[in-house]
């Protein structure tokens, strides 16, 4: 059974750019209340501009303060009212060795990627439960699936990411609430300019470059079908299905492009 989204709430962090901002113009393109999250308050005009609707607002956030947090769910309900979709979508990239990875690079990460996805996932589920309907809908990469070299940690907090979708989804049959993970490959989007470089150029991984419209097109598509695992990019699925094989290939093949992709920074 598919899930209907016209007239659904769907709250979506970093909504300001790349696959957010696609989303937000997804969802409300479906029908849906949209209630774009992010740190921008610039840019979140500018796409609450661009729509020109009532079914859009924005929330100046940072989904890793608690306090503001639920200042903007608060908000959200007050408009629209409960949350039917959550969609993680923020993220954050330090490329270092693990070796050298500086410790507020490390907490950053596991704040942004991981620790506020599962506080917002906290703070909607149980309106979801009691109504008997809703969508956690986690991004997560296909470096969660296979790690490579100088990404260490982040792939570590997609990983984790996707391991508690799954855990999740398995603790909320029954109730009607749909867990769905995406894991996106190489995305034409500002991720690699906003990420850190510590010890490495942080560089595009693949020459193939998936549009943030493909990714979010697809993600509104696996909420309307309810589909609850997608890899996308054709390099994603090939390494995970080599992976599923092989780890050893698997590993060499990700150290290569890690050699080819990710040169040491000379200091």
């Amino acid at each position: 059974m598919s899930y209907e989204l016209r007239g659904r709430v769907v709250f979506i962090t970093g909504a300001s750019r790349g696959i957010g901002r696609a989303c937000a113009l997804e969802y409300h393109r479906a029908g849906c209340n949209v209630v774009a999250a992010a740190r921008s308050a610039d840019l979140l005009n500018e796409l609450v501009d661009e729509l020109g609707s009532d079914r859009i607002v924005h929330a100046v956030v940072d989904v890793t303060d608690a306090r503001q947090r639920a200042e903007a769910l608060a908000s959200a309900r007050e408009r629209f009212g409960a949350i039917d979709i959550l969609l993680n979508n923020a993220g954050w990239a330090s490329f270092a060795s693990v070796l050298r990875l500086p410790g507020a690079h490390l907490e950053r990460m596991w704040g942004l990627n991981f620790a506020a996805p599962v506080a917002l996932i906290q703070e909607v589920l149980p309106e979801m439960i009691q109504r008997r309907s809703g969508q956690i809908v986690n991004v997560s990469s296909v470096v969660g699936s296979q790690a490579i070299p100088r990404m260490g940690v982040y792939g570590a907090t997609k990983a984790a990411l996707s391991s508690l979708s799954t855990a999740l989804r398995m603790e909320l049959q029954g109730t009607g609430v749909d867990v769905l993970l995406v894991s996106p490959g190489s995305t034409a989007t500002g991720f690699f300019e906003a990420a850190a470089s510590v010890d490495v150029r942080a560089v595009r991984l693949a020459e193939t470059q998936y549009s943030p419209d493909k990714v979010a097109r697809a993600i509104v598509r696996s909420s309307r079908l309810r589909r609850r695992e997608v890899t996308l990019s054709a390099e994603g699925k090939a390494i995970c299905a080599i992976r599923r094989v092989s780890h050893r290939l698997a590993d060499a093949i990700m150290y290569r492009v890690a050699k080819r992709s990710m040169p040491p920074l000379k200091h």
